[in-house]
């Protein structure tokens, strides 16, 4: 299996983290001072700028444009209203609504959620969701749709198609880089076989490992086979894949015809050249070469 990453929701963290040109919006919502006394503030922080940085931790509104931006400084929080927006060489991040909470180390966003990285050089991801909530200390977070609607993830290296998946959940875990897909999941994923087609109720990848797990009714199918099971398994460090439970069900076509095996476990490298078989192994093989021999005009 390709190596791949789900690597979106921290875009959120490094776009408000990173500098931009400053943009216009309306806001803030709060109580202005009179002329004197707030520059008699300013002169106080310039003397202390650590005491001043505890007291008055910098504010994200101008890096991010949104119809309107509300401030609570008791809470530590900031509240951005429609048409939420931040975009620069490397990031993109829309939604609907966005709040940072500075006492949670949280952020998170509602609404038409679209996030972006495209580093020079690197491989581009992209993701689509209803909701995004992302811890920045401890680098955890998911990505979340509405009923009836999917998350969509998008990985794409130069001059190659994109991987897409999909499912209704996906969280992560930026520090142990492991991500988890839950409801519905697929991935499409182009190979040189040809397209390929991965299902489950939940997909669980570690990235560093380069390990997929696909578990809940697993299907992986290409042009020329399809494999059920219970579990699907691709080990990219190994170079093998597997398939166990419920009988996984091997069916395809071959140079000799078209086939259909059951067993125990069926395990293969990731290429599909080498495949075992092991267990109570059934099945069955359609072939015109041996339909057409004269052997079987005797029967």
């Amino acid at each position: 299996m390709k190596k791949f990453s789900f690597l979106y929701a921290v875009l959120t963290t490094t776009v408000l983290a990173s500098g931009c040109r400053t943009v216009h919006i309306e806001g803030p919502a709060v109580s202005v001072p009179a002329a004197k006394p707030r520059i008699e503030q300013a002169k106080t922080s310039l003397k202390n700028k650590k005491e001043a940085a505890l007291t008055l931790p910098p504010t994200l509104g101008g890096l991010v444009s949104s119809d309107k931006w509300l401030i609570y400084s008791d809470k530590q929080q900031e509240e951005f209203i429609g048409n939420v927006s931040y975009e620069s060489d490397v990031y993109t991040f829309h939604a609907d609504y966005a709040l940072s909470d500075r006492n949670k180390n949280f952020i998170g966003a509602k609404g038409n959620v679209y996030l972006k990285q495209a580093k020079p050089g690197e491989p581009v991801y992209e993701a689509y969701a209803d909701r995004g909530n992302y811890n920045y200390q401890q680098k955890t977070g998911d990505l979340l749709a509405e009923k009836g609607k999917e998350v969509r993830l998008i990985y794409q290296e130069k001059n190659q198609k994109p991987v897409t998946a999909y499912a209704q959940k996906a969280a992560f875990s930026l520090e142990g880089g492991l991500f988890v897909l839950q409801g519905n999941v697929r991935v499409l994923r182009p190979t040189p076989q040809g397209l390929q087609t991965l299902s489950a109720q939940q997909a669980r990848y570690l990235q560093k490992q380069n390990y997929l797990e696909l578990k809940g009714g697993a299907k992986a199918s290409d042009e020329l086979r399809t494999i059920q099971a219970e579990t699907i398994i691709y080990d990219g460090a190994r170079n093998y894949s597997y398939a166990y439970g419920s009988r996984p069900l091997l069916t395809g076509k071959s140079e000799q015809g078209t086939f259909a095996i059951i067993a125990d476990k069926v395990q293969s490298d990731n290429e599909g050249k080498r495949i075992n078989m092991d267990g109570k192994v059934q099945g069955w093989l359609v072939s015109p070469a041996i339909n057409d021999a004269a052997v079987n005009d005797k029967f």
